[in-house]
Protein backbone atom coordinates (compact mmCIF):
# COMPACT_ATOMS: atom_id res chain seq x y z
CA UNK A 1 0.00 0.00 0.00
CA UNK A 2 1.36 3.68 0.18
CA UNK A 3 1.79 5.74 3.01
CA UNK A 4 3.23 8.63 3.84
CA UNK A 5 6.45 7.26 6.18
CA UNK A 6 8.38 9.59 8.41
CA UNK A 7 11.61 7.26 8.87
CA UNK A 8 13.50 10.62 11.22
CA UNK A 9 12.78 13.53 12.70
CA UNK A 10 12.87 17.21 10.84
CA UNK A 11 10.79 19.75 8.48
CA UNK A 12 7.66 18.80 6.33
CA UNK A 13 10.44 17.19 3.67
CA UNK A 14 10.68 14.22 6.42
CA UNK A 15 7.51 13.33 4.53
CA UNK A 16 8.03 11.07 1.90
CA UNK A 17 5.50 8.13 0.39
CA UNK A 18 6.45 4.87 0.25
CA UNK A 19 5.43 1.43 -0.69
CA UNK A 20 5.09 -0.48 2.28
CA UNK A 21 3.29 -3.79 3.67
CA UNK A 22 -0.44 -3.56 4.18
CA UNK A 23 -0.77 -4.52 7.62
CA UNK A 24 -3.30 -7.30 9.10
CA UNK A 25 -5.44 -7.29 11.96
CA UNK A 26 -5.25 -9.23 15.29
CA UNK A 27 -7.96 -10.45 17.38
CA UNK A 28 -9.05 -7.34 18.42
CA UNK A 29 -8.47 -4.41 15.49
CA UNK A 30 -9.38 -4.29 12.29
CA UNK A 31 -8.40 -3.34 9.28
CA UNK A 32 -9.95 -0.30 7.66
CA UNK A 33 -9.31 1.65 4.13
CA UNK A 34 -8.66 4.82 5.30
CA UNK A 35 -11.28 7.32 2.83
CA UNK A 36 -9.44 10.52 4.12
CA UNK A 37 -7.37 12.03 7.06
CA UNK A 38 -7.11 15.78 8.46
CA UNK A 39 -3.92 17.52 8.97
CA UNK A 40 -3.68 18.14 12.61
CA UNK A 41 -1.26 20.87 13.90
CA UNK A 42 -0.32 17.82 16.53
CA UNK A 43 1.12 16.48 13.28
CA UNK A 44 3.30 19.47 12.72
CA UNK A 45 4.63 18.37 16.31
CA UNK A 46 5.12 14.92 16.13
CA UNK A 47 7.21 15.04 13.08
CA UNK A 48 9.30 17.83 14.44
CA UNK A 49 10.22 15.49 17.25
CA UNK A 50 9.08 16.96 19.71
CA UNK A 51 6.83 14.19 21.47
CA UNK A 52 9.16 11.46 22.45
CA UNK A 53 6.28 8.71 22.22
CA UNK A 54 6.70 8.94 18.39
CA UNK A 55 9.91 6.19 16.98
CA UNK A 56 10.18 6.61 13.29
CA UNK A 57 9.51 4.83 11.46
CA UNK A 58 5.94 5.81 11.63
CA UNK A 59 2.66 6.57 9.90
CA UNK A 60 1.28 9.82 11.36
CA UNK A 61 -2.61 11.38 11.22
CA UNK A 62 -5.07 10.40 13.77
CA UNK A 63 -8.36 12.82 12.12
CA UNK A 64 -9.51 9.62 9.79
CA UNK A 65 -12.48 8.32 8.43
CA UNK A 66 -12.17 4.57 7.05
CA UNK A 67 -14.55 1.50 5.68
CA UNK A 68 -13.93 -1.39 7.83
CA UNK A 69 -12.51 -4.33 5.42
CA UNK A 70 -11.44 -7.26 7.99
CA UNK A 71 -11.76 -7.79 11.59
CA UNK A 72 -10.10 -9.82 14.04
CA UNK A 73 -12.07 -12.59 15.68
CA UNK A 74 -12.81 -11.16 19.12
CA UNK A 75 -14.43 -7.66 17.35
CA UNK A 76 -17.94 -8.48 17.45
CA UNK A 77 -19.37 -4.68 16.95
CA UNK A 78 -18.04 -4.13 13.72
CA UNK A 79 -18.58 -6.01 10.00
CA UNK A 80 -16.73 -5.28 6.57
CA UNK A 81 -18.38 -2.33 4.62
CA UNK A 82 -18.83 -0.63 8.08
CA UNK A 83 -18.43 3.13 7.98
CA UNK A 84 -16.04 4.65 11.08
CA UNK A 85 -14.26 6.98 12.49
CA UNK A 86 -12.03 6.51 15.17
CA UNK A 87 -10.97 8.86 18.22
CA UNK A 88 -6.81 8.78 18.99
CA UNK A 89 -6.03 7.31 22.26
CA UNK A 90 -7.13 3.76 23.83
CA UNK A 91 -7.37 4.31 28.05
CA UNK A 92 -6.73 1.45 29.88
CA UNK A 93 -10.26 1.02 31.75
CA UNK A 94 -8.90 -0.07 34.80
CA UNK A 95 -6.68 3.22 36.94
CA UNK A 96 -8.47 5.80 38.79
CA UNK A 97 -9.34 8.37 36.05
CA UNK A 98 -11.09 5.78 33.94
CA UNK A 99 -12.87 4.41 36.66
CA UNK A 100 -14.13 7.89 37.84
CA UNK A 101 -15.30 8.48 33.92
CA UNK A 102 -12.08 10.24 32.91
CA UNK A 103 -10.51 8.03 30.74
CA UNK A 104 -9.17 11.37 28.81
CA UNK A 105 -6.84 11.37 32.16
CA UNK A 106 -5.53 8.22 31.49
CA UNK A 107 -1.59 7.89 31.83
CA UNK A 108 -1.94 4.28 30.54
CA UNK A 109 -2.58 5.22 27.14
CA UNK A 110 -1.69 2.33 24.62
CA UNK A 111 -1.64 2.56 20.67
CA UNK A 112 -2.34 6.40 20.44
CA UNK A 113 -3.27 6.41 16.77
CA UNK A 114 -0.78 8.45 14.89
CA UNK A 115 2.22 8.45 17.74
CA UNK A 116 2.78 4.65 18.91
CA UNK A 117 0.69 3.28 16.42
CA UNK A 118 0.31 3.83 12.84
CA UNK A 119 -2.05 6.18 11.33
CA UNK A 120 -3.88 7.81 8.37
CA UNK A 121 -1.50 9.12 6.52
CA UNK A 122 -1.79 5.73 4.21
CA UNK A 123 -4.24 3.64 2.31
CA UNK A 124 -5.32 1.03 4.78
CA UNK A 125 -4.10 1.23 9.13
CA UNK A 126 -4.47 -1.77 11.59
CA UNK A 127 -7.01 0.20 14.36
CA UNK A 128 -8.31 -1.56 17.57
CA UNK A 129 -12.18 -2.07 17.47
CA UNK A 130 -12.49 -0.31 20.65
CA UNK A 131 -11.10 2.96 19.39
CA UNK A 132 -13.66 2.40 16.21
CA UNK A 133 -17.33 4.12 16.25
CA UNK A 134 -19.85 4.03 13.62
CA UNK A 135 -20.95 7.18 11.53
CA UNK A 136 -25.03 8.46 11.25
CA UNK A 137 -26.06 7.35 8.02
CA UNK A 138 -25.13 9.52 5.43
CA UNK A 139 -22.61 11.84 7.19
CA UNK A 140 -20.06 12.24 4.38
CA UNK A 141 -16.30 10.97 5.16
CA UNK A 142 -14.77 13.88 4.87
CA UNK A 143 -17.08 15.41 7.68
CA UNK A 144 -16.87 12.31 9.74
CA UNK A 145 -12.98 12.22 9.69
CA UNK A 146 -13.10 16.11 12.14
CA UNK A 147 -15.11 14.88 14.81
CA UNK A 148 -13.06 13.77 17.47
CA UNK A 149 -10.07 16.29 17.05
CA UNK A 150 -11.83 19.35 15.74
CA UNK A 151 -15.38 19.27 17.02
CA UNK A 152 -14.63 17.13 20.19
CA UNK A 153 -12.77 19.83 21.88
CA UNK A 154 -14.82 22.54 21.12
CA UNK A 155 -18.03 20.78 21.43
CA UNK A 156 -16.69 19.89 25.20
CA UNK A 157 -15.68 23.30 25.97
CA UNK A 158 -18.66 25.07 25.29
CA UNK A 159 -21.22 22.05 26.12
CA UNK A 160 -19.79 20.79 29.38
CA UNK A 161 -17.24 23.72 30.77
CA UNK A 162 -19.34 26.64 29.22
CA UNK A 163 -22.80 25.57 29.24
CA UNK A 164 -23.87 28.19 26.96
CA UNK A 165 -27.62 29.15 26.52
CA UNK A 166 -29.28 30.65 23.67
CA UNK A 167 -28.20 34.55 24.06
CA UNK A 168 -24.82 34.03 25.68
CA UNK A 169 -21.41 35.26 24.55
CA UNK A 170 -18.40 33.08 23.47
CA UNK A 171 -15.02 34.49 22.81
CA UNK A 172 -12.94 32.21 20.34
CA UNK A 173 -8.99 33.06 20.07
CA UNK A 174 -7.46 31.34 17.00
CA UNK A 175 -10.96 31.09 15.54
CA UNK A 176 -9.93 30.34 11.44
CA UNK A 177 -8.55 27.49 12.01
CA UNK A 178 -10.53 24.02 12.21
CA UNK A 179 -11.41 24.47 16.00
CA UNK A 180 -11.79 27.65 16.01
CA UNK A 181 -14.63 27.42 12.77
CA UNK A 182 -16.16 24.66 14.65
CA UNK A 183 -16.04 26.05 17.92
CA UNK A 184 -18.15 28.97 16.12
CA UNK A 185 -20.33 26.79 14.52
CA UNK A 186 -21.63 25.08 17.24
CA UNK A 187 -22.30 28.44 19.46
CA UNK A 188 -24.44 29.46 16.49
CA UNK A 189 -26.31 25.66 16.43
CA UNK A 190 -26.98 26.27 20.16
CA UNK A 191 -28.48 29.87 19.73
CA UNK A 192 -25.40 31.47 21.84
CA UNK A 193 -23.02 34.46 20.07
CA UNK A 194 -19.59 34.52 18.81
CA UNK A 195 -16.92 36.64 18.94
CA UNK A 196 -13.69 35.61 16.49
CA UNK A 197 -10.33 36.59 17.32
CA UNK A 198 -7.91 36.56 14.70
CA UNK A 199 -4.64 37.97 13.76
CA UNK A 200 -5.65 38.56 10.32
CA UNK A 201 -7.09 41.74 8.90
CA UNK A 202 -7.60 39.48 5.21
CA UNK A 203 -9.54 37.38 7.49
CA UNK A 204 -12.58 39.24 9.37
CA UNK A 205 -14.90 38.94 6.24
CA UNK A 206 -14.51 35.14 5.58
CA UNK A 207 -15.30 34.49 9.25
CA UNK A 208 -18.34 36.50 9.81
CA UNK A 209 -19.15 34.59 6.23
CA UNK A 210 -19.06 31.54 8.12
CA UNK A 211 -21.10 32.50 11.15
CA UNK A 212 -18.75 34.41 13.70
CA UNK A 213 -21.19 37.41 15.23
CA UNK A 214 -18.44 39.28 15.57
CA UNK A 215 -14.67 39.54 14.95
CA UNK A 216 -11.45 41.22 16.73
CA UNK A 217 -7.99 41.66 14.55
CA UNK A 218 -5.86 41.63 17.45
CA UNK A 219 -2.09 41.30 16.42
CA UNK A 220 -0.63 41.21 20.34
CA UNK A 221 -3.41 39.49 22.20
CA UNK A 222 -4.77 42.61 24.09
CA UNK A 223 -8.25 42.70 22.77
CA UNK A 224 -10.30 42.43 25.83
CA UNK A 225 -11.56 45.93 26.10
CA UNK A 226 -12.70 45.60 22.39
CA UNK A 227 -14.67 42.68 23.58
CA UNK A 228 -15.97 44.28 26.23
CA UNK A 229 -16.96 46.78 24.43
CA UNK A 230 -18.67 44.26 21.70
CA UNK A 231 -20.73 42.98 25.04
CA UNK A 232 -21.58 46.45 26.62
CA UNK A 233 -19.44 46.41 29.49
CA UNK A 234 -20.04 43.16 30.49
CA UNK A 235 -17.71 40.89 28.87
CA UNK A 236 -18.90 37.25 28.14
CA UNK A 237 -20.14 33.70 29.43
CA UNK A 238 -16.93 31.69 28.09
CA UNK A 239 -13.44 31.90 26.24
CA UNK A 240 -12.91 29.02 24.14
CA UNK A 241 -9.18 29.36 24.05
CA UNK A 242 -7.18 28.11 21.21
CA UNK A 243 -4.04 29.73 21.10
CA UNK A 244 -2.86 29.74 24.70
CA UNK A 245 -0.06 31.69 26.27
CA UNK A 246 -0.18 34.76 23.60
CA UNK A 247 -3.97 35.28 24.36
CA UNK A 248 -4.41 34.26 27.65
CA UNK A 249 -4.15 37.65 29.38
CA UNK A 250 -6.55 39.19 26.69
CA UNK A 251 -8.81 36.40 27.48
CA UNK A 252 -8.74 36.85 30.93
CA UNK A 253 -10.02 40.38 30.62
CA UNK A 254 -12.87 39.39 28.10
CA UNK A 255 -14.32 37.24 30.66
CA UNK A 256 -17.48 38.32 32.67
CA UNK A 257 -17.66 37.98 36.41
CA UNK A 258 -18.41 33.75 36.81
CA UNK A 259 -16.96 33.66 33.34
CA UNK A 260 -15.11 30.05 32.50
CA UNK A 261 -12.06 29.75 29.82
CA UNK A 262 -11.76 26.05 28.56
CA UNK A 263 -8.24 26.22 27.62
CA UNK A 264 -7.73 23.67 24.24
CA UNK A 265 -4.71 24.84 22.75
CA UNK A 266 -0.75 25.54 23.68
CA UNK A 267 0.66 26.37 20.96
CA UNK A 268 3.92 28.30 22.19
CA UNK A 269 4.53 26.56 25.62
CA UNK A 270 5.10 29.60 27.66
CA UNK A 271 4.52 30.54 31.18
CA UNK A 272 1.47 32.81 32.30
CA UNK A 273 0.88 35.04 35.02
CA UNK A 274 -2.09 35.38 36.67
CA UNK A 275 -3.87 37.62 39.09
CA UNK A 276 -5.42 35.29 41.94
CA UNK A 277 -7.12 37.92 43.40
CA UNK A 278 -9.30 38.30 40.39
CA UNK A 279 -9.99 35.10 40.01
CA UNK A 280 -11.35 34.73 43.30
CA UNK A 281 -12.87 38.14 43.39
CA UNK A 282 -14.93 37.67 39.92
CA UNK A 283 -14.74 34.13 40.53
CA UNK A 284 -13.59 32.81 37.26
CA UNK A 285 -13.23 28.96 36.13
CA UNK A 286 -10.53 27.65 34.00
CA UNK A 287 -10.46 23.97 32.78
CA UNK A 288 -8.26 22.34 30.61
CA UNK A 289 -9.88 20.21 27.55
CA UNK A 290 -8.91 17.00 25.51
CA UNK A 291 -10.53 15.49 22.52
CA UNK A 292 -13.42 13.47 22.52
CA UNK A 293 -13.58 10.07 24.35
CA UNK A 294 -15.56 7.02 22.44
CA UNK A 295 -18.82 8.52 24.33
CA UNK A 296 -18.13 11.76 23.49
CA UNK A 297 -17.72 10.98 19.86
CA UNK A 298 -20.86 9.55 19.48
CA UNK A 299 -22.20 12.46 21.34
CA UNK A 300 -20.54 14.38 18.81
CA UNK A 301 -21.24 12.81 15.80
CA UNK A 302 -24.69 12.66 16.55
CA UNK A 303 -24.79 16.55 16.81
CA UNK A 304 -23.22 17.26 13.80
CA UNK A 305 -25.17 15.40 11.65
CA UNK A 306 -28.82 16.89 13.44
CA UNK A 307 -27.35 20.32 13.46
CA UNK A 308 -25.59 19.89 9.32
CA UNK A 309 -22.27 20.97 10.73
CA UNK A 310 -19.97 21.07 7.57
CA UNK A 311 -16.36 21.21 8.17
CA UNK A 312 -14.70 24.11 6.56
CA UNK A 313 -11.79 22.29 3.91
CA UNK A 314 -9.39 24.32 2.93
CA UNK A 315 -7.79 21.82 0.57
CA UNK A 316 -8.24 18.30 -0.42
CA UNK A 317 -4.63 16.80 -1.53
CA UNK A 318 -2.92 13.43 -2.38
CA UNK A 319 -0.94 11.07 -0.19
CA UNK A 320 1.59 12.63 -1.63
CA UNK A 321 1.04 16.64 -1.03
CA UNK A 322 1.50 15.64 2.89
CA UNK A 323 4.99 17.90 3.44
CA UNK A 324 2.97 20.75 1.26
CA UNK A 325 0.11 20.31 3.58
CA UNK A 326 2.66 20.42 6.84
CA UNK A 327 4.16 23.55 5.31
CA UNK A 328 0.70 25.54 4.60
CA UNK A 329 -0.05 24.73 7.98
CA UNK A 330 2.73 26.05 9.55
CA UNK A 331 2.80 29.80 7.23
CA UNK A 332 -0.61 29.89 8.88
CA UNK A 333 -2.42 30.10 5.82
CA UNK A 334 -5.12 28.28 5.98
CA UNK A 335 -8.32 28.81 6.78
CA UNK A 336 -10.26 25.31 7.99
CA UNK A 337 -8.82 21.93 7.67
CA UNK A 338 -6.54 20.36 5.42
CA UNK A 339 -7.41 16.78 4.14
CA UNK A 340 -5.46 14.08 3.07
CA UNK A 341 -7.13 11.38 0.24
CA UNK A 342 -5.39 8.37 -0.55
Amino acid sequence: MKAIVIDDFGGPEVLQLQHVPRPAPGPDEALVQIKCCGVCHLDLILRSGMRSRVKPPRILGHELAAEVVEVGANVTDFVPGDRVTSFNFQACGHCADCLRGRPSLCRQTHGDIGQTRDGGYAEYAVLLGSNLVKLPEGMPFEHACFAACVYGPPYKAIRQVGQIQPGQWVVITGASGGLGLAAIQITKALGARSIAITSNDSKVDRLKALGADAVVVSADGAFGEQVRQLTDGRGVDLVVELIGSPTFQGSLRSLAPGGRMAVIGELHGRPIEINLGLLIIKEFELRGVQSANRDELKEVLQFMHTHALEPVVWKSLPLEAAAEAHRELANREVIGRVLLVP
